[in-house]
């Protein structure tokens, strides 16, 4: 097994050609117009020539960034955005990006989300949530009081995230992935430390996952995944006191599988301990060696515990060493990159090349 090795997704039989993946992370270029929510989200011309960078530079299969599939709950201003009451074409728009990054035989799966309490104050000061548990200052912003979600409200978000799975798929994507990680809603409802509900979305962990259980329920109802991919992005732990654990979060994606999941980009943290940012001693956790994946020790047991699905971990991978041995041991599938990426977009072809790669982001 190395870096060139194709992985094939057992359930839509689609292959992905190599062995690194472009980990979903916001690109910030989408329109936005405060006086007018209407101009808001539309994808600008930075958006395409950006997938294309991607494509050029090798990587196996691109993950769009945030993608909000409501207009008035953004993760932040320019945000693209997949929102059924936008006026302009959202086939059409994401359309451009999608191709691009699919032009070099890459795979394609935007990322949707909804922000829940995580959305910042001066974006709107009424968020939902779970729960009516506030989000203190952080991030470096503020954040408005939640209101819980209704039932009602709730089968609307997952209308949402379907509508916008079969907006991508319609422009060409290969699937989607939900963004279950980071603090965001549906991490939400998986955190006990957030969700206080006692209703059927409370409570026990399986009513806790019963929201990302559903939305990704309903996407298959819409999408068969024998023919589309449904990945998450979700949180080995939340590394928050009260927060999901990591013996919960196994018993999640467990679920998550069995209803239709087909790739797992396993990462931790929220807002309130950003452990993403690859920090693990400032949490209380004992730091990886340095340029090795900041997960990879959560990520190795979840593949054990996983029938079918495919797994990748993404956050602290600086040296392509210690990425490839990742691989060839068989801990993970795949190894993800944001940042790295995003200064050198060619970085997957140089080490296919077998260049020694050891970034000092």
């Amino acid at each position: 097994m190395s870096s060139l090795s194709p992985v094939t997704l057992k359930l839509s039989g689609k292959v992905i050609p190599n062995r690194i993946y472009r980990t979903a992370l916001s690109e910030y270029s989408g329109s936005y117009d405060e006086n007018d929510v209407t101009n808001t989200g539309k994808p600008l011309p930075r958006y395409i020539e950006l997938h294309q960078e991607l494509a050029n530079g090798g990587a196996g299969l691109i993950c769009f960034g945030n993608i909000p599939v409501h207009r008035d709950h953004l993760e932040n201003f320019n945000n693209v955005v997949l929102d059924r009451d936008q006026p302009w074409d959202a086939v059409e728009s994401f359309r451009p990006a999608i191709l691009a990054a699919k032009s070099r035989g890459a795979l394609c799966l935007p990322q949707l989300n909804f922000t829940g309490r995580q959305c910042p104050e001066f974006l709107n000061p009424n968020p939902v949530s779970s729960s009516d548990v506030k989000l203190h200052y952080c991030m470096d912003k503020s954040y408005g009081q939640p209101t819980p979600l209704s039932k009602a409200q709730i089968r609307d978000i997952i209308d949402r995230f379907v509508w916008a799975a079969e907006t991508v798929v319609k422009a060409g994507a290969d699937g989607i992935i939900l963004h279950a990680a980071h603090g965001y809603l549906i991490n939400q409802f998986l955190s006990p430390h957030i969700n206080k509900r006692i209703d059927e979305y409370g409570g026990s962990i399986e009513n806790r996952a019963r929201f990302v259980v559903e939305i990704v329920e309903s996407i298959k109802a819409r999408l068969p995944t024998d023919r589309y991919i449904i990945g998450a992005k979700i949180n080995c732990q939340d590394f928050v006191c009260g927060g999901a654990t990591f013996a919960e979060q196994c018993v999640v994606i467990k679920l998550l599988e069995a209803a239709g999941v087909d790739f797992f980009d396993i990462s931790g943290g929220t807002y309130e301990a950003p452990a993403w940012r690859g920090n693990l001693e400032s949490l209380g956790e004992t730091q990886p060696p340095a340029g090795e994946g900041t997960f990879l020790k959560w990520a190795r047991d979840i593949k054990k515990i996983l029938s079918r699905a495919v797994v990748g971990t993404t956050s602290g991978w600086r040296d392509s060493e210690l990425m490839m041995a990742a691989v060839r041991r068989g801990d993970i599938d795949m190894c993800g990159l944001g940042r790295p990426l995003r200064d050198d977009p060619d970085l997957p072809n140089r080490v296919f090349t077998g260049e020694r790669i050891q970034s000092k982001l």
